[in-house]
């Protein structure tokens, strides 16, 4: 694994949670306003799952090739 490989990785997973994010907020809006408790039932997970794909760690190779105190 190399350094561009390092940095499209980290891309790759910020883009996917920022393609879930606002299909999570229109599902949970919208299901708010028609059947709340289902609209929360499927749109809290997506958040949840939106942020960890936003804040996802570097993998350990990454970690050594770009240093500590890459992010």
């Amino acid at each position: 694994m190399n350094k561009e490989q390092c940095t499209s990785e980290k891309i790759s997973s910020r883009t996917v949670g920022i393609i879930i994010l606002p299909l999570a907020l229109f599902i949970g809006f919208f299901g708010a306003l028609i059947v709340p408790v289902l609209g929360a039932f499927f749109a809290v997970p997506l958040l949840i799952l939106a942020g960890v794909f936003i804040a996802a760690p570097q993998s350990r190779v990454c970690k050594l090739l770009l240093g500590d105190n890459a992010r």
